[in-house]
Order: C-alpha cells, then structure tokens, then sequence
C-alpha cells in the first residue's frame, strides 16, 4: 500500500467536464461539483475495501463491493464481489486531496 499516494483513502466521484483525452479526473466526494443526472465514482479504503458507485436506471446510485490490491507504482487492481462485473485495473496519473486523475 505504501506505493499509493497517501490521499487516495477516500471516495471519489467522476467530474467527467474535467475528462482529459489522456485521463479521467475525479474528485473528493465533497467536491462541489455542477448538477449531473448521477455520477459514477468510488472509494478505496486503506483495509483493501473498495466501493464502486455506478448510475441507477432512477439516476440514484448503485452500490457493488469489491476488494482492491497494489500492483505496483500507482496501479491498483480491483476485483468486484458481483460475479457479472469483470476485475479491472486503475493506472493513478496524479493525486493529492483535491483531484485524482486515472489513465484512459
């Protein structure tokens, strides 16, 4: 875990006006962010939890738990408890406590 940027414990949510042709860009949950019809995002938690947010068909989101483990500098690997959902990998740009940018 040390290989992670130490503001990543958070939940994060997609600022997709921010989206970069290089990186998607989230923010901290609190982030006052403009109205949007839902918003994906997610939450690493320091003891290997990891929460994805998606968009319900009632805009409300939709909660699926997961686990997620370092795979080197700045790369995670997540693995979803919902056997239709497929295990991923997210490769962190940046990140401090403002903003967080994942490689497309």
């Amino acid at each position: 875990m040390s290989e992670l940027p130490p503001g990543i414990f958070k939940p994060w949510i997609h600022s997709h006006e921010e989206d970069t042709a290089e990186a998607k860009v989230y923010r901290p949950s609190h982030y006052p962010l403009p109205p949007a019809r839902g918003r994906e995002g997610f939450e690493i938690k320091e003891n290997g939890e990891f929460v994805q947010y998606g968009i319900g068909p009632d805009d409300r989101p939709q909660i699926v738990a997961g686990r997620w483990k370092a795979e080197g500098a700045n790369r995670i690997g997540v693995s979803l408890k919902d056997r239709g959902r497929k295990s991923y990998t997210l490769d962190i740009v940046s990140c401090d406590e403002n903003i967080l940018r994942i490689k497309r």
